[in-house]
C-alpha cells in the first residue's frame, strides 16, 4: 500500500518532498516561539524607557498569550475552510504589520495593541503550520518534519531569551523589527515549497462553535491569569467563563455543524493527545519558567546568564527529538509518549531534590533527563493526535491540542505562583518541581491508556 493510499487526504506533492521543505514549518514555529520568549527579557528595559506602570507592563506581557489562546480555535476553523497556505500568509502579514507597530510604539497603549495583534496573528499561524505539514508530508517524511518542527521551536525559545537580552541593551525596537526579514523569508519559502490544497465548498469561515469556543478559552485564560496575579478569584470573570464554556459544550453536542466532528471526538488517539498536551504544559512545558525563577530569584543570575544556561537544555531537547525520530519507526506514538513522560518525571524529581544545590551532579542529571524527555514528548503528542485526521480537519484538531496546552499553562502558572514565594525556602522549590513530576506521571498514564490499535501508519482519515 502506498503512502497516498494510506493517507487519502494528503496532497499529490506528498510523495516527493524536498529535504529543505521539512525545515520551513520549523522556521515558522521558531519565529512564534522566539517572539513569545523575547519579551520576558526585554520588558524591564521597555518598562524603564517608556515609563510603564506595573499594571501596564503586566498587561503587555499577558495580552500576547491571552489573544493567542483565545483565537486558536477560530484560527483552526478558518484554516480548514480557507486553506492552510492562505491562512498562514494572511496571518504572517498581520504579524509583520503588528511588529512594525510595536517597533514604532512610544505609548503603552500602542504597544499593548501591537502585542495583542501579534498574539491573534500567531493563533492563526499555529494551526496552519501543522496543517501545511499534514498536507505536504506523509509517513516517514511527516515524522521527520514533525521532529524538525519541534526542535526548531525549542531553539526559538532559547534564541528569544538570548536575543531579548542583547537587543534590549542595544535598541529595544529591534526585538520587533527582526520579525520583518524573518517573516518575509518564511512567507516566500511557504509559497515556494507548499502547494494550495483543495478547499471545502463551504464559504462560512466562522461557525458559532468557533466564536463561542474562542471566547470561552479567552475568558478561562484571563481568569487564571487574574488568579495568579491577584491571588484571588475574579467572580464575574469566572462566571462568564463558565457560561461560555457550557455554551460551547452545548453547541458541540446539539449543533448540526459542530466545530469538532463527532467522529473526531470519538477517536481515542485524538482524545489522548489533547490530554497529554495539557500534561505536557503542566510539566515539561513549564520547566523554562520554573528554572528562570530558580536561577534569577534564588541564584540571582542576570537575564543574559539565564538565557545562556538554557542553551544546553535546548540542545538536549533537540537530542530528544532525534531519539524520537530514531525510535518512531519501531515504536508507536503512545509508547514513545509514555517513555518521554517517564524520563521527564525522573528528571523533575531529581531537580526538585537538588534544586538549591548549585553544583549538584544529580541536579545536572535531572536537567539532562528532562531535556531528553521533553524532546520525545512534544512531537509524539502531535503525531498521536493528528496522524489520523483528514487534511480539511487538521487546523481545528491542532487548535484543540494547542488550546489545551495554554489552558493548562495558565493553571500551572497560577499554581507555581504560590509555591516559590520569595525563592528562599527549599521546600517550596521542591513542591514546585513535584508538581511538574506528578503532571508528567499523569501524562504517562494517559499514554498508557491509548488503545494499541489506535496508532498505526494505516490510519483511517477522520472527517
Amino acid at each position: 500500500m502506498t503512502e497516498r493510499e494510506m493517507h487519502p487526504g494528503i496532497s499529490p506533492w506528498s510523495g516527493r518532498p524536498s529535504t529543505f521543505a521539512r525545515v520551513v514549518p520549523g522556521l515558522a514555529q521558531a519565529m512564534i516561539a522566539l517572539d513569545y520568549a523575547v519579551m520576558f527579557v526585554a520588558l524591564p528595559v521597555i518598562t524603564r524607557q517608556l515609563q510603564l506602570s506595573s499594571a501596564e507592563a503586566t498587561g503587555i506581557m499577558a495580552v500576547y498569550g491571552l489573544c493567542f489562546a483565545a483565537f486558536l480555535l477560530a484560527g483552526g476553523a478558518v484554516c480548514d475552510r480557507a486553506g492552510a497556505r492562505l491562512t498562514f500568509s494572511m496571518a504572517m502579514g498581520l504579524f509583520m504589520l503588528a511588529s512594525v507597530a510595536g517597533a514604532l510604539a512610544y505609548r503603552p497603549e500602542w504597544l499593548l495593541v501591537a502585542r495583542a495583534l501579534q498574539g491573534v496573528a500567531a493563533a492563526f499561524m499555529q494551526p496552519s503550520i501543522l496543517a501545511l505539514m499534514a498536507g505536504r508530508f506523509a509517513g516517514k517524511a511527516y515524522r521527520q518534519a514533525l521532529t524538525v518542527w519541534s526542535a526548531t521551536g525549542a531553539l526559538g525559545l532559547v534564541a528569544g531569551v538570548i536575543l531579548g537580552g542583547i537587543f534590549s541593551q542595544l535598541y529595544w525596537p529591534l526585538i520587533f523589527l527582526m520579525n520583518i526579514p524573518a517573516g518575509t523569508l518564511i512567507l516566500w519559502l511557504v509559497w515556494r515549497h507548499f502547494p494550495v490544497l483543495p478547499r471545502p465548498e463551504t464559504r462560512v469561515l466562522f461557525t458559532p462553535g468557533a466564536l463561542v469556543g474562542s471566547a470561552a478559552a479567552g475568558c478561562l485564560v484571563l481568569a487564571l491569569l487574574r488568579l495568579s496575579q491577584d491571588g484571588g478569584p475574579d467572580y464575574l470573570l469566572n462566571r462568564l467563563a463558565a457560561v461560555l464554556t457550557g455554551g460551547f459544550f452545548l453547541h458541540e453536542k446539539w449543533s448540526s455543524r459542530p466545530l469538532i466532528s463527532p467522529a473526531l471526538r470519538r477517536q481515542a488517539s485524538f482524545q489522548a493527545s489533547w490530554l497529554a498536551s495539557a500534561c505536557y504544559m503542566a510539566s515539561a512545558g513549564s520547566q523554562f519558567y520554573l528554572l528562570t525563577l530558580l536561577w534569577q530569584q534564588y541564584y540571582h543570575f542576570s537575564a543574559l546568564q539565564t538565557g545562556m544556561l538554557f542553551v544546553p537544555l535546548a540542545v538536549l531537547i533537540i537530542a530528544g527529538n532525534r531519539v524520537y525520530r530514531g525510535l518512531s519507526g519501531r515504536y508507536r506514538a503512545p509508547q514513545l509518549l509514555c517513555m518521554g513522560f517517564l524520563i521527564c518525571a525522573a528528571g523533575f524529581y531529581l531537580q526538585g531534590s537538588e534544586a538549591l544545590s548549585q553544583q549538584s551532579l544529580w541536579f545536572v542529571v535531572g536537567v539532562i533527563l528532562s531535556g531528553l524527555g521533553h524532546g520525545m514528548v512534544y512531537p509524539a503528542i502531535f503525531s498521536l493526535g493528528l496522524s489520523g485526521v483528514a487534511t480539511d480537519s487538521q487546523g481545528r484538531a491542532s487548535a484543540v491540542i494547542v488550546t489545551s496546552q495554554y489552558l493548562s499553562g495558565a493553571i500551572t502558572l497560577a499554581v507555581l505562583g504560590v509555591f516559590p514565594g520569595k525563592g528562599q525556602n527549599a521546600s517550596e522549590w521542591q513542591q514546585a518541581f513535584q508538581w511538574l513530576t506528578w503532571a508528567a506521571m499523569a501524562g504517562m498514564v494517559v499514554a498508557m491508556n491509548v488503545g494499541k490499535t489506535e496508532q498505526t501508519d494505516e490510519y483511517s482519515q477522520v472527517r
